[in-house]
């Protein structure tokens, strides 16, 4: 089942439970685990610091596994933590927290006043019983095994989805602290994290096609333990393929990074902090856009003063982390099975690609292996036009496909509009005028209307790609973007009445809002360049 975990810092041999071992019964040491937790100042996520671990496979098919980790005391606080009718196959520890939130000895609130941001975790007492791992037992229906995993598998794919697109749970542990020059009390250098002294606590390697995750403890240079969330941890992962894990901030110290790998084999975690105490979540300051160019871009050097909040740390000095992911034992397709599961745009919409996959042999292979070979009806014509707006990649997109079918005999024809924040005519022109105005919504949006406006998009059957890139949240708040996308929305809702007195879309063409590519920051010559600042993963989502 979940392969082994080969560890450069694993200090000690495996210790799993057997009768000859044990003198005690599985319930009197499960009952002693209660114990031994019980007062321990725990968060959601998090049993304990592990050390190293690894699973017994029974001969029985019927046997589910469920795994518990001994902890380390990392305060005085109690707190009173139930394990019954706890599922091996549900590995989501932040919702089981969550299902009880009166055994948490901590606030929810981001806004909270914390005084104490971390903790010093003292020696564990040594008279307790010596835990490292307990292996469970559960008997059950033959054919039970199967529906968990898929239960489990359909969550965490929902939950990554829902990730990629929720704003709101992306900014909450920085909600109040994002603003240029805000520094909230004991938020200071002080308290930033450090990559080096920071631990991975919790592992859960699952087979190939199947979710794993693992949770990083974040702390300080003098390696106290934080507490409070706000900290940017990028995650790949490297081996048969290459992919990117999906970081959750349970804004407590910790962070769950969660991928799915397909291929089985040797992978090499890299982990790296790119930033600390909410600065990724930074906004400009109020007169940011004023003091760069006519396009809000290209501010002088020095003006936000000295800048080392890129961090880009390697994670406990670059030592390798090497996890060792086994074939499938699965004869179906999770992923096939959730396509039939997933027929209501309440779970998915399936007009939003999702983006998610992996990159093998320099090739793109998305988990959704969807078709995109597609042929037209011999007696079909060209019909309506497609534009594409956007920023230097939308120039590059029209370059590659202008002289192939989709702009020749889909649409009879295809143009393009090339932007920053306002159109570019010229690029040396653009970057040296110079107007000491501020960002206008207006003038965006009117550029967008003048594309609608023209005679060939006059059409249902023409389509506008629009895309609003990365030039935006880098020159503006997160307010502000905010607040332009939300009109401009109105604007292509807006309806007329047309001759027949039937009331019909203002702008007749079909839009798509097109995504922007991920950006790879830490391969930037100059990493804190002021006019850069704000160029970081969490804006450019």
């Amino acid at each position: 089942m979940p392969a082994a975990i080969i560890y450069e810092n694993a200090s000690r041999p495996l210790k799993t439970l057997s009768p000859e071992k044990a003198p005690f019964s599985l319930n009197e040491i499960f009952e002693k685990l209660q114990n031994k937790i019980r007062g321990r100042k725990l968060r959601p996520g998090v049993f304990g610091i592990v050390k190293s671990y690894n699973w017994r496979e029974s001969n029985e098919k019927n046997i589910g596994k469920a795994k518990v980790l001994s902890t380390t005391s990392n305060g005085e606080e109690s707190g009173s933590i139930r394990f019954e009718n706890y599922s091996s196959h549900s590995t989501n520890y932040t919702d089981y927290f969550k299902a009880r939130p009166f055994d948490l000895p901590f606030e929810r609130d981001s806004a909270r006043n914390v005084k104490d941001i971390s903790t010093t975790a003292p020696i564990s007492d040594k008279k307790s019983l010596d835990l490292d791992f307990v292996e469970i037992i559960q008997s059950g229906p033959q054919d039970s095994f199967v529906p968990h995993q898929f239960q489990d598998f359909r969550r965490q794919w929902l939950r990554q989805r829902r990730a990629r697109v929720d704003w709101q749970k992306m900014i909450q542990p920085c909600v109040d602290n994002m603003a240029w020059g805000q520094v909230k009390n004991h938020w200071v250098k002080l308290n930033r994290t450090n990559a080096v002294t920071s631990e991975v606590i919790f592992w859960d390697i699952k087979p190939a096609r199947e979710f794993s995750k693992i949770f990083i403890q974040s702390k300080t240079s003098d390696n106290r333990t934080k507490m409070i969330g706000g900290d940017t941890w990028r995650v790949y992962l490297r081996g048969p393929s290459s992919i990117a894990a999906t970081l959750f901030d349970h804004n407590n110290g910790t962070y769950e990074a969660l991928f799915l790998i397909m291929e089985p084999g040797i992978y090499q975690l890299m982990i790296n902090l790119d930033y600390s105490l909410c600065d990724g979540f930074r906004d400009p300051p109020s007169d940011w856009f004023i003091k760069g160019n006519a396009q809000g871009k290209y501010q002088k050097d020095g003006l936000l003063g000295l800048l080392d909040d890129y961090l880009i740390q390697p994670f406990q000095n670059g030592n390798p982390i090497i996890i060792n992911v086994p074939e499938s034992k699965l004869n179906i397709s999770l992923i096939e099975h959730l396509r039939k599961d997933l027929d209501s745009c309440s779970y998915t919409c399936n007009h939003l690609w999702d983006g998610f996959g992996r990159w093998e042999n320099n090739e793109w292979i998305p988990f959704l292996d969807d078709s995109y070979h597609w042929s037209m009806p011999r007696q079909y014509q060209s019909a309506g036009f497609l534009w594409i707006y956007g920023d230097s990649l939308a120039v590059r997109l029209v370059s590659s496909v202008q002289s192939r079918a989709l702009c020749s005999r889909l649409y009879w024809g295809c143009g393009r509009s090339y932007n920053w924040i306002y159109p570019v005519i010229s690029e040396a022109l653009s970057k040296q005028q110079n107007d000491d105005l501020d960002f206008s919504s207006e003038k965006v949006i009117e550029t967008i209307k003048d594309v609608l406006r023209r005679r060939e998009m006059q059409r249902r059957d023409s389509v506008l790609l629009l895309n609003l890139g990365i030039h935006f949240p880098i020159s503006v708040n997160f307010s502000t973007f905010q607040r332009l996308v939300g009109d401009l929305i109105n604007v292509l809702k807006e309806t007329r009445i047309n001759s027949q007195g039937d009331r019909v879309p203002k702008y007749p063409a079909k839009v798509i809002w097109k995504s922007s590519t991920a950006i790879h920051k830490e391969k930037a010559e100059v990493k804190n360049k002021t006019n850069w600042r704000f160029f970081t993963t969490q804006v450019s989502t």
